[in-house]
């Protein structure tokens, strides 16, 4: 019974690493270090990126919205050109020698346009 307990705590230890010993004695951090640092991290992020991932966020909640209030009739088209922004943002993080920035606010000004047209055809719908 030892032995399977002395395998099982090396085993731990060696798909934990060598930092979880450093971990037993270091502070917890608080939610407000851990609230700073990804905010940091979101910030130095994608430079010139993050709004295209911006303007997706805003197009795909857009289209939620439009489904919520529509019932379901309205909105899926502006989700998906969310989605396309944000991948759109990954493959221009990853491929961006080739990809220029007109091109990138082109496309969000077309994804705030196709999410307020939407958006108003809503309303108009609901009344």
């Amino acid at each position: 019974m030892r032995l399977q307990v002395l395998c099982l705590s090396l085993l731990v230890f060696f798909l934990a690493g060598c930092s979880t010993v450093g971990r037993w004695f270091a502070p917890e951090p608080t939610l407000t270090d851990k609230v700073s640092h990804v905010a940091g991290e979101v910030g130095k992020s994608g430079g010139g990126l993050a709004m295209l991932s911006f303007v997706g966020g805003i197009a795909t909640l857009a289209g939620i919205a439009a489904l919520v209030i529509s019932g379901g009739r309205m909105g899926m088209r502006a989700i998906l050109i969310g989605i396309f922004c944000c991948i759109l943002n990954f493959v221009v993080a990853t491929f961006a020698t080739w990809i220029l920035i007109p091109v990138l606010i082109a496309t969000g000004m077309v994804s705030i346009a196709w999410g307020y047209v939407t958006y108003k055809q809503v309303l108009k719908d609901k009344e």
